[in-house]
C-alpha cells in the first residue's frame, strides 16, 4: 500500500497508517511505477481529484480503478478522458455519501454499521490530531483550507 501527501512534513505522519511507502504528490507517478517495477496498483483511493486524478489513471495496473470519494483539489470542470481509460483496462468508479443517502438511505445505514464496527474493533484507526470546540469550526475549516491540517479534526458539540 502506497500513500500520497501534499507535503514532507506530512509523509512522517502518513506513514504510521501501514503504508510500504508516501510519495509527495509532486511527482508520485514515477515514483509508483518504479516502487512497482513497473506494473503499478489495481486501486487508488482518491479524495483529492483536479490534476492528481489525472495523474492517478497513469499508475493503474490493468484492470486497476481510480475511486473517487473528494474533491479537495476543488477542479470540479476536470474533463476526462475516456479513450485512454478504455484502451489501458482501467476504471473510474465514485462514492458520494450526499447521494447515496437520498437514493439508497439503508445501503448506507448498512455500510455506516460496517465501518464503525472497524472502528470500534480497532482494524481500522482513524488519526484524529486536532480537536475543536463547535465555535471554533470557521477556524477548523481555515486550517483546512490553508492545508496546514494533519490527520483529522473532530469538532465537539456539547460537554
Amino acid at each position: 500500500m502506497y500513500g500520497t501527501v501534499g507535503t514532507e512534513e506530512k509523509a512522517a505522519y502518513a506513514s504510521r497508517f501501514g503504508c510500504d511507502a508516501v510519495f509527495l504528490r509532486d511527482g508520485f507517478p514515477e515514483a509508483v511505477r518504479e516502487a512497482t517495477d513497473g506494473r503499478g496498483v489495481d486501486l487508488v483511493l482518491d479524495p483529492v481529484g483536479g490534476p492528481i486524478r489525472l495523474a492517478s489513471f497513469e499508475v493503474l495496473a490493468p484492470f486497476g480503478r481510480v475511486a473517487v470519494y473528494g474533491e479537495a483539489a476543488r477542479h470540479p470542470g476536470l474533463h476526462l478522458p475516456v479513450l485512454p481509460v478504455r484502451k489501458d483496462n482501467r476504471a473510474l468508479t465514485g462514492h458520494n455519501i450526499g447521494g447515496l443517502s437520498r437514493r439508497a438511505p439503508e445501503t448506507l445505514r448498512r455500510h455506516a454499521l460496517a465501518a464503525l464496527d472497524l472502528v470500534a474493533s480497532g482494524a481500522v484507526r482513524i488519526g484524529i490530531t486536532a480537536e475543536y470546540d463547535l465555535a471554533d469550526a470557521a477556524q477548523a475549516h481555515r486550517v483546512r483550507e490553508a492545508g496546514e491540517n494533519e490527520g483529522k479534526a473532530v469538532l465537539r458539540i456539547g460537554r
